[in-house]
């Protein structure tokens, strides 16, 4: 969040230095808008290698083959329980209760 505020900060103040007459209320806010909304919807970077593994939703489980996923990867079965640490570049095989890939996820 802060980071957030320190971009529209500076966005803001490269924008009034950029103009002759200074900016109103309401240009501020609509950049500050502006600046929050394209932060919101970047699309988060792929740091478990995602992207790669698509293909793995729908496939069995019990067939993956492990040794072709990165080295952190960790396969979830459906109902299990899994520690709550955060690791960006572990990628994330969620099973369903058919015991099929249902999601892929970093973290």
């Amino acid at each position: 969040m802060m980071r957030a505020l320190l971009a529209v900060c500076v966005v803001l103040g490269a924008v009034a230095c950029a103009q002759d007459r200074p900016l109103t209320y309401r240009q501020m806010e609509d950049l500050s808008r502006q600046s929050l909304r394209e932060q919101i919807n970047r699309p988060q970077p792929d740091t478990c290698q995602m992207a790669a593994h698509q293909s793995l939703i729908g496939a069995v489980g019990a067939d993956i083959d492990r040794a072709t996923l990165p080295p952190l990867t960790r396969v979830i079965c459906h109902d299990c329980a899994v520690t709550m640490d955060y690791n960006a570049e572990r990628l994330n095989v969620e099973l369903g209760p058919d015991g099929k890939v249902a999601r892929l996820r970093c973290g």
